[in-house]
């Protein structure tokens, strides 16, 4: 199993190198973690939502208010390139928008969320990931139980308000791992 148990699916090698990271014991579920968010900030297209961001940003960031801010948002997003995390952006911040929130409270809160639901989907596609890997044999029952234990227990360690800090600063090479310059180097001892 050199390829890992993914090696037949339709992921991205990053998550790719996540599934491998699930299954070894050898990886630290802090480095499962960065691993995570690194394929999930590698699954966004950071130049498009940095152009729509900035927008955004500027028109939270301003004093004077609009007398319609939802209609004024909704221009941002339908001039800007469309993206699933771009529409889960949109749907949230108009929805806080609409429940009479300031328009910088609204942005952080949406970001929050639209990183959220990213992260249950992403969550949610790497077990169904494990189930065809173990229905088609690429991964053993054993490396199966602990696949799924493990992605979860990933997935409820990450901090949502990292990775919106990566995206807010552009920066999406934030969780890469480091290169590993000694043998001795590998996960802390617990």
């Amino acid at each position: 199993m050199t390829d890992g148990p993914f090696r037949n699916s339709a992921l991205s090698n990053k998550w790719k190198q996540y599934g491998r990271d699930l299954v070894n014991d050898a990886a630290s579920q802090d480095e499962r973690a960065k691993q995570a968010c690194h394929s999930l900030l590698g699954a966004i297209d950071t130049k498009a939502f940095d152009r729509l961001y900035r927008e955004l940003d500027s028109r939270a960031s301003r004093d004077q208010m609009d007398l319609d801010s939802v209609a004024a948002t909704e221009s941002i997003f339908d001039k800007n390139e469309r993206s699933s995390f771009g529409d889960a952006l949109e749907r949230n911040l108009l929805c806080n928008l609409r429940e009479g929130m300031s328009e910088r409270k609204s942005l952080d809160a949406a970001l929050g969320r639209a990183v959220s639901e990213l992260l249950e989907n992403a969550k949610n596609r790497i077990h169904e990931e494990c189930l065809r890997a173990r229905d088609i044999r690429d991964m053993s029952q054993s490396d199966f139980a602990k696949g799924v234990q493990r992605n979860r227990e990933t997935f409820s360690s990450i901090d949502v308000g990292s990775i919106c800090a990566a995206l807010e600063n552009g920066n999406k090479n934030a969780f890469r791992r480091t290169a590993r310059t000694d043998v001795n180097d590998g996960p802390d001892e617990d």
